[in-house]
């Protein structure tokens, strides 16, 4: 049995006016969370993207250089994202696949934190990929 005590069930739940998603690679919000997005924005809230990495280990379509993977990923996000009416999608750059828990990734994710001030932070699932723990 779950007892929880001090909440009100009754209550309408309240819009959050600024919301940060963070993600481990371009396009994984898409896929965990853009209707979740999309009803957010829609109540009004500021909802801004982090993504981690930069993207370079995704598969390239047929006719995209290798080199080129990343900034077509990177574009293929922003439109994603002002789909569901995100406008800012922040990129740390950090290599794609090789993502490790370093001072640097903290420092970097904590700036974003204090400069965003979200009410309310999204993070992925961390199953499937060590840099989807490790963004996470």
């Amino acid at each position: 049995m779950i007892t929880v005590t001090g909440l009100d069930v009754t209550a309408e739940p309240t819009v959050p006016e600024r919301a940060l998603v963070v993600c481990a690679h371009p396009d994984d919000v898409d896929f965990g969370a853009a209707g979740t997005v999309a009803r957010l924005t829609a109540a009004g809230t500021d909802v801004r993207y982090c993504i981690v990495t930069d993207g370079d280990a995704g598969e390239a379509p047929d006719g995209v250089a290798r080199a080129d993977v990343a900034a077509l990923r990177q574009a293929e996000q922003r439109a994603a994202a002002a789909a569901v009416g995100v406008d800012e999608v922040r990129f740390l750059g950090y290599p794609d696949g090789r993502l490790e828990v370093t001072l640097g990734l903290r420092r970097d994710l904590s700036a974003v934190m204090r400069e965003v001030e979200p009410d309310v932070v999204l993070c992925q699932s961390p199953e499937r990929r060590w840099d989807r723990v490790f963004a996470s």
